[in-house]
């Protein structure tokens, strides 16, 4: 099982994933200046990583994601979504997904999920985050997520076992920005913990040394 949304927000992308499986944050997860994506149900973080890499080139995600996948001997178990920094949207899910698997796509954000209890899980959480607007990127991803498994994630009534949150913000790079959870009996709660934790200290690093991130994360 896993649920996850990406969205770009006013030249900021990120990403959102919550899963059945250990340490979905390093590979599964993608962000950049040019877009944001996440590979799931049969992983492939190459996919990823391709995807990441002709956002920056320049490529549509739409066709970037579609060149890939024409040339994938595993596309039909493969789940794939993200967007880009000029809009543009993708959501692909295979048909050998484990049901229930789909997408929902809006203004600028993309939903996907797999081994889902039901449609609900998707429509809640694209409820949720059109409802955040006005919230930092960051806490809108985080509870889209949380909506997702308040709807009920695992159709087996299991809880996911790791989670990440991942956002590209060239204004205020933090570490409530990259946060992973890679195992956990609750990892949706956990990552939520965390993000609290890190916003706080994020916010006192960047009050007491105002030039470090900007140093570390150059413009």
């Amino acid at each position: 099982m896993t649920f996850s949304i990406c969205a770009t927000v006013d030249g900021r992308h990120g990403v959102a994933v919550a899963t059945k499986a250990i340490a979905v944050g390093s590979t599964a997860p993608f962000v950049c200046r040019s877009g944001a994506v996440c590979t799931q149900a049969m992983t492939s973080t190459p996919l990823g990583v391709r995807t990441i890499r002709a956002l920056e080139a320049g490529e549509p995600i739409d066709a970037a994601v579609e060149r890939l996948l024409a040339d994938d001997p595993h596309a039909a178990v493969r789940q794939i979504h993200g967007v880009d920094a000029d809009g543009g949207t993708v959501a692909v899910t295979g048909d050998e997904c484990v049901e229930t698997a789909g997408e929902r796509v809006g203004p600028d954000y993309t939903v996907a999920g797999n081994m889902l209890v039901g449609e609900d899980v998707l429509g809640a959480m694209a409820d949720r985050f059109e409802t955040t607007v006005g919230q930092s990127l960051d806490e809108r991803l985080l509870a889209t997520l949380e909506a997702g498994a308040n709807a009920g994630g695992d159709k087996r009534g299991e809880y996911p076992q790791s989670a990440a949150l991942a956002v590209f913000d060239p204004a205020e790079p933090h570490l409530a920005h990259d946060l992973r959870v890679d195992e956990h009996d609750d990892a949706v709660a956990e990552l939520a913990r965390v993000h609290d934790l890190a916003s706080t200290v994020g916010s006192e690093w960047a009050a007491e040394y105002p030039r470090a991130d900007l140093q570390r994360h150059p413009e």
